[in-house]
């Protein structure tokens, strides 16, 4: 699991051809997810979960 956060306002959103939706095709891709939580007022943050196959 990875956990990136930021100190911005918030509102960021997995809007088709985003940068966002991007990195959600790539992760899935890969069997991961992405979670983005981003209230008003902020922060945001992404969450990739990955499996790790052993």
């Amino acid at each position: 699991t990875m956990r990136v956060s930021d100190d911005g306002t918030g509102g960021a959103r997995l809007e088709p051809g985003g940068g966002l939706a991007g990195l959600a095709e790539r992760v899935k891709t890969v069997d991961g997810t992405l979670h983005v939580k981003s209230p008003a007022g902020g922060p945001t943050v992404v969450t990739v979960e990955l499996r790790c196959h052993v």
